[in-house]
């Protein structure tokens, strides 16, 4: 069984839509979804329980706001299946058989802990391909706004990193390294979730033959404009974090 984890904050709309793509795109595989908020006003709560409980999912309700890796904690500590999937509220899914490509890719071999998969733009070009060193500092995305169909964007292999907004993990994994660490509140878990994995000899595969599109930013925003100084903030402490961590590191 897929434990499908879905953590948000300040939103209803987002996570039906992505609930709503999921179920309509996913038939043969057993699964249970979690739906995770991380402290968003009481009204916002109470219209999202009521939702999740018409259609029979569970309701994680935080009662204050502590960051995206402890609200994804929250979901792993009641998930029931052999593999956690983790998937941001602002996907939406598109094609059938997506998620069977990602657990036919975890299958490959025992040592395969982490999957990513190919994410697209509303347009429809490549906005995740992987996850890769871009630079002082910085992580980016392989093949970003190239087309969706960009072939070596649909291949099966190994990488150093894939981000969380899509991401299926293996509990054995989860049981060995431990969950997203808390030291980041938002911001560079996913990478360091990933890293820990290699460290432990753990392989991280990306998955091109499944996609998805990702809304992205429509949480917490993409640009300094349109960003909350909160959210930023937030996510140069953790970048701060993860290369006090982190530096040197070569896998």
């Amino acid at each position: 069984m897929i434990s499908v984890i879905i953590p948000t904050v300040n939103q209803v709309d987002l996570v039906k839509q992505c609930y709503q793509s999921f179920i309509q795109t996913v038939s043969e595989t057993p699964y249970e979804i979690i739906v995770v908020d991380d402290g968003s006003p009481k009204h916002i709560q109470q219209a999202l329980l009521e939702w999740a409980n018409n259609v029979s999912i569970k309701c994680i309700l935080k009662p204050s706001n502590s960051g995206f890796s402890a609200a994804v904690n929250a979901g792993i500590r009641e998930a029931q299946g052999q593999y956690v999937l983790l998937v941001n509220n602002d996907i939406v899914f598109h094609e059938p058989g997506w998620l069977g490509h990602m657990i036919q890719t975890i299958q490959l071999t025992p040592q395969i802990g982490i999957v990513g998969a190919r994410l697209l733009y509303s347009n429809h070009t490549i906005q995740h391909g992987g996850v890769f060193y871009s630079g002082r500092g910085n992580f980016d995305h392989r093949y970003r706004f190239l087309p969706s169909n960009h072939p070596p964007a649909l291949a099966v292999e190994d990488v150093n990193a894939v981000t969380g907004a899509l991401m299926l993990i293996r509990k054995e994994l989860i049981q060995n390294i431990g969950m997203l660490s808390e030291e980041y509140y938002i911001a560079y878990e996913d990478i360091d979730l990933c890293y820990r994995a290699k460290q432990y000899g753990w392989r991280v595969m990306y998955c091109g033959t499944a996609s998805a599109v990702h809304l992205e930013g429509q949480t917490r925003g993409t640009t300094s404009a349109n960003k909350n100084p909160y959210w930023r903030r937030k996510e140069m402490e953790s970048k701060k974090t993860f290369w006090s961590k982190w530096m040197g590191a070569r896998f």
